[in-house]
């Protein structure tokens, strides 16, 4: 795609190159997304009131995923005059005018973002066993008010319980996670399951550190029987 240093060509603005830029501050939005559009970018070359992300710039046209979707998905611009569309995998917004993946025959709508979502991870909210990413057929355990809908779950199937993806997201005291953006939900999940992760390492470390130390003492332990005693001779 790159035909020369710091220029593209892309699909979502045909007929221009897109430069890179770094964004600043609070006027931009991005033509894919539409979400604000700070720091590492794209613009067009030819004075287009146009930019885009540079995570934007690398989505690739279409995208599988044949476990949770029968047919591929392809990029498309959504109309300008609808108000809004859902994620049919994070429940949320998808801003009029921006693009998305879709299957036309199915009608299903993913953010771009909400691809990169991980198959399986650890959350706070269910910190026992890993949670694997399932079509939707339950209702979320974290209380959060949410319905089933065609949103996706992150499953525990040992317990049976199901939670949305953006509540998988957040701290089991925070029941808002519904109403992020798809950017913070994907960037959330990702650095949860990481976090988590960590923990069980530590505590698992921690376990092995305390065995290591009983076996220890266990070797250097004197291993007399109780009814032995020591005799000691005195000379004078």
């Amino acid at each position: 795609m790159a035909q020369k240093e710091d220029t593209i060509s892309h699909f979502s603005h045909p007929g221009h190159e897109l430069v890179k830029r770094h964004y600043i501050g609070p006027s931009f939005l991005c033509d894919m997304c539409w979400e604000h559009l700070s720091g590492p970018g794209y613009g067009c070359s030819a004075g287009c009131d146009f930019g885009i992300h540079e995570s934007c710039a690398g989505h690739p046209q279409t995208h599988s995923s044949q476990a949770h979707h029968a047919h591929p998905l392809v990029l498309v611009q959504t109309r300008r005059d609808v108000v809004a569309h859902i994620c049919d995998v994070c429940a949320g917004r998808c801003a009029a005018g921006c693009f998305l993946y879709r299957c036309p025959p199915c009608g299903f709508d993913m953010h771009p973002r909400c691809a990169r979502l991980p198959q399986v991870v650890r959350s706070s909210r269910h910190s026992q066993h890993d949670l694997t990413l399932v079509v939707a057929d339950g209702r979320c355990a974290a209380a959060c008010g949410g319905g089933a809908g065609r949103a996706w779950y992150y499953r525990c199937t040992a317990c049976n319980v199901d939670f949305h993806v953006s509540c998988a997201a957040t701290a089991g005291d925070n029941n808002d996670g519904a109403r992020q953006d798809a950017d913070t939900v994907v960037e959330q999940i990702h650095q949860a399951s990481a976090a988590q992760m960590r923990i069980q390492a530590a505590m698992m470390q921690a376990r092995l550190r305390v065995q290591g130390s009983r076996n220890a003492l266990d070797l250097v332990s004197p291993s007399y029987p109780e009814s032995y005693t020591i005799r000691r001779d005195y000379f004078f």
